[in-house]
């Protein structure tokens, strides 16, 4: 008789189903900020406030995402990830009343730093059901799916600013920004696989070693995240101090969210097996460095348009195939390996829009995204490091060697005659060998 995973044998849902439940989570969770960012221009006018106030907006969003990441990982192995994954929608919903409603820019303050609970909720929860769900050979599609919400979240904010903001007004983006709520809710199924194995007294979970060796690499992320925040929650507003429109501002936005949505979902699906993964997210990183560098002398012209498909699609485009290889990588505790990431970039999701307002409010936009393109780059000369600096931890050496045993152990398992179970999830805690 085969040998099935506990989650195909409580009858778990199918993962296609999961998946579309935590992407539609995750986009939702994302929404609150990237809308704060489209929406800036005429918010603005109303609410009365320049680039250093939405700069600080949108860190304080990313910063309770990071405060929050310090605890979500365990709340989600501890609760389940779908009951925190419903926590998580609620809390979005929260902050886009909170900004259809504001009055000041204190209470879009206080409803962007509600969002960032929201995504500290939704992402470790999201990526510890996919990996309990997903067959073994479907990850790389899953995750590039997943986090793809996050450009995903952007394209929807860029299409709301000629279709709503400009037409109903920004209050009635955020109100219909909530109503993904619906669908979330709706494909979220009864009953979510993915409870990690709890971690041993030195930090260890399931006999794996801890989770040290992920710690350069939130660094790294932290450094990229600083660069794609401050596309996400700045672009309009440069694109309109540069001189364009603002709806062909959003337009070009939405342009890119294409791109970064495109891009995460392809890297992730086709890159995944290959033998040195974050080697080919620092190509990556280095890509979208050269396309925001390449917004410090675009203008408006087509040089803007190529500048933004490569800073979207390459500068967006690394974050699946990170996830799915700190998370392969660390199977019995992926809740947490997720939650030190989302810490990273969050980390750099408040430094980023912080840093670009106070050097576009003094120094001007083309400074600023100098300065993100070289965060882009640092962090891509960071992770080509990391096999010199950790040879046997999560450098692309020491993943690929643990990736290999890993397979290795599957087929033990599994057998030549017993490939069926090879599309059947492996659940954490429960590592085939």
């Amino acid at each position: 008789m085969h040998t099935r995973s506990r989650a195909t044998e409580i009858g778990a849902p199918h993962w296609v189903r999961v998946l579309g439940a935590v992407t539609v989570a995750a986009t939702l969770s994302m929404e609150p900020v990237f809308l704060l960012g489209a929406a800036a221009p005429s918010m603005q006018a109303d609410l009365r406030f320049d680039a250093r106030h939405l700069g600080l907006a949108v860190s304080a969003f990313w910063l309770t995402m990071a405060l929050g990441g310090l605890v979500s990982g365990r709340l989600a192995s501890a609760l389940g990830p779908g009951r925190t994954i419903v926590l998580g929608v609620a809390t979005a919903v929260a902050s886009l009343v909170g900004m259809l409603a504001a009055p000041s820019w204190s209470v879009v303050l206080i409803a962007a730093c509600v969002g960032g609970l929201s995504a500290a909720l939704t992402t470790p929860a999201g990526d510890m059901a996919l990996f309990a769900s997903a067959p073994v050979r479907r990850r790389g599609v899953a995750y590039g799916v997943k986090q793809a919400s996050l450009p995903a979240a952007a394209l929807l904010a860029g299409i709301g600013v000629p279709t709503i903001v400009l037409t109903l007004g920004w209050r009635w983006a955020f109100g219909a920004g909530a109503l993904l709520a619906v669908p979330a809710l709706l494909a979220l199924p009864r009953r979510l696989p993915g409870r990690s194995a709890r971690p041993t007294a030195n930090g260890a979970s399931g006999g794996r070693s801890g989770l040290g060796d992920v710690v350069p690499v939130a660094v790294a992320v932290a450094l990229a995240m600083s660069a794609v925040s401050a596309t996400g929650g700045f672009f309009v507003e440069s694109a309109v101090a540069g001189g364009m429109t603002a709806e062909h501002a959003g337009t070009l936005l939405a342009v890119g969210s294409v791109c970064g949505i495109v891009g995460r979902f392809v890297f992730s699906w086709r890159l995944s097996a290959v033998s040195r993964p974050l080697d080919v997210v620092a190509g990556l990183l280095a890509l979208g460095g050269i396309g925001l560098g390449g917004f410090t002398v675009a203008g408006t012209g087509p040089l803007l348009v190529l500048s933004t498909v490569l800073a979207f699609g390459a500068g967006w485009g690394w974050n699946g195939l990170l996830t799915q290889t700190v998370v392969a990588a660390h199977p019995d505790d992926t809740a947490r390996a997720s939650a030190y990431i989302m810490v990273g970039a969050a980390v750099g999701g408040v430094a980023g829009p912080t840093s670009f307002g106070l050097v576009a409010a003094g120094a001007g936009h083309s400074w600023a995204w100098g300065a993100a393109a070289g965060a882009l780059l640092t962090a891509a000369v960071l992770l080509l490091s990391l096999r010199r600096l950790s040879p046997g931890g999560l450098s692309p050496g020491g993943l690929t060697s643990r990736t290999a045993a890993t397979g290795a152990a599957a087929r033990r398992r599994w057998g030549p005659a017993d490939r069926r179970n090879r599309d059947q999830p492996v659940t954490p805690g429960r590592a085939p060998g």
